[in-house]
């Protein structure tokens, strides 16, 4: 006996003394007994439920089981793929999109600026160059049925 609920025995020992010290004799006996009526029963509850779950598990369609396994498979495999798509955008492509980024907030607080403002930032600012993006396929968002979202 190493550890009990990581206690050691010296431990152990001196709990049990100071209960003793506290409760008496005859109190500890009582206790004592009813701990042991109350581990047999927990034993009892854990193989019952132990052998409720083993006879469902046995009740079920070894096929359905197996199909959902592999369709989770399927899936996961689908993810990682996904991912690595993800990881593998071009960093000129996220450098352009930065940039188109920019270029539409500086659009934005232009269109917003009043025409005192317009006049003060013309001379001063050059016009937008067009960036062009190459057109790449995203990939589709997967409904999975029994999301909430």
């Amino acid at each position: 006996m190493d550890s009990f609920f990581g206690i050691g025995l010296p431990e152990l020992v001196f709990i049990l003394l100071l209960s003793g010290i506290v409760m008496g004799p005859h109190r500890i006996r009582q206790v004592a007994h009813t701990l042991g009526r109350t581990t047999a029963q927990l034993q009892r509850v854990s193989r019952q439920f132990a052998r409720q779950l083993n006879a469902e598990l046995d009740a079920l369609d070894d096929n359905s089981v197996r199909n959902s396994l592999n369709d989770m498979r399927e899936l996961q495999h689908e993810v990682q793929e996904l991912r690595r798509e993800l990881g593998n955008v071009p960093k000129s492509l996220r450098n352009q999109s930065q940039g188109l980024l920019d270029e539409t907030n500086r659009s934005l607080e232009q269109s917003s600026a009043t025409p005192a403002d317009d006049a003060a930032l013309a001379p001063t600012e050059p016009a937008p160059v067009p960036v062009t993006v190459p057109s790449t396929t995203l990939p589709r968002a997967v409904e999975v049925p029994g999301d909430p979202d």
